[in-house]
């Protein structure tokens, strides 16, 4: 059994984690930016992927989303190998990625972009749910192809696996209470009070291209909503994704909305979602990437957002 202690926090074989640990162990694009969650927290994200996978309740600013392209474009089609099937390997316990419907279905993005990749290739496919922490010894093994669970691209995983291109980045987006006449940009927040979480990417990125705000510290994305919501932070800085549930839930729906553009600076904020093949399959790599393309081109991609984030993230 490999042991993946060295690798990086977060990975480390964890049998017994309950649901709410795992959910923070393997959503390494939260980890730095919301802390610990709060059951109901967790709760409302489950409910609102599960209202968009049935394919209602769709937002409105989700449904108008101009998507960003996440691929960089090749001239002309790669002449790559197509495999003759494959087994993806996920998780069943990070909405809406990756979940288990009120059916008993296996779905989510990350789950029905799988069968997407197949359906483009005509290639057998199946999606296998595994804990998270097993999913590199599942590849490992050979008991699965591809891994499409939001694994972390580490310098210690590469020892591992190899990362496709991204197929959805994570952005960075400032949040602020509705009617706000303030310009989400240096100028316009001079001398603001902005609240942000602490030691994370966010507040690094703040003090770089931001430094003349007054930077409001909290312990988890959770505390910087709040401020914003009561008035005390006149924006919040943090990752886009938790705070689009935020924004989609009671707590924020009626007071707050982005404001400004989406950061997606790689150096602070990562690639994006990646799907990780074993290290020694550089041909499936190529096939994945040039079937990504071929999705985004064809609007799969932009298709699958829709149905799976209740706001837009751009």
């Amino acid at each position: 059994m490999l042991d993946f202690a060295s690798v990086g926090c977060g990975y480390r074989i964890a049998h017994r984690c309950n649901p709410l640990e795992r959910l923070k162990m393997h959503a390494h694009m939260l980890k730095s930016a919301t802390g610990t969650f709060s059951r109901l927290y967790c709760l409302l994200i489950f409910l609102l992927a599960l209202t968009a996978s049935l394919g209602i309740g769709q937002a409105a600013d989700s449904a108008g989303a101009a998507l960003p392209r996440f691929l960089p474009a090749v001239p002309g089609s790669a002449d790559v190998a197509r495999p003759g099937a494959l087994r993806f390997l996920t998780a069943d316990d990070f909405p809406p990625f990756n979940f288990v419907d009120a059916t008993g279905r296996l779905t989510g993005y990350n789950v029905e972009l799988a069968r997407a990749i197949c359906a483009r290739l005509s290639i057998p496919c199946t999606v296998q749910a595994r804990p998270f922490p097993l999913l590199i010894q599942s590849l490992q093994e050979n008991t699965g192809d591809a891994i499409i669970a939001g694994m972390a691209d580490t310098p210690g995983l590469r020892t591992f696996v190899l990362y496709t291109e991204p197929y959805l980045r994570l952005p960075a987006r400032f949040v602020m209470r509705k009617g706000q006449a303030f310009e989400a940009t240096p100028e316009g927040l001079r001398g603001a009070a902005v609240a942000v979480p602490k030691g994370t990417r966010y507040e690094s990125f703040l003090k770089d291209f931001f430094p003349d705000v007054k930077r409001l510290a909290t312990n988890d994305l959770d505390g910087a909503l709040a401020l914003v919501r009561a008035g005390t932070a006149r924006a919040v800085f943090g990752g886009a994704l938790p705070a689009s549930f935020w924004l989609a839930g009671p707590q924020g729906r009626d007071c707050c909305a982005f404001v400004g553009g989406a950061y997606t600076e790689t150096a602070y904020f990562g690639k994006g979602m990646t799907i990780a093949v074993a290290k020694n399959n550089p041909a499936l790599k190529r096939a994945l990437d040039e079937t990504l393309r071929g999705l985004e081109a064809d609007g799969v991609l932009k298709d699958l957002y829709i149905k799976f984030f209740p706001v837009s993230l751009y």
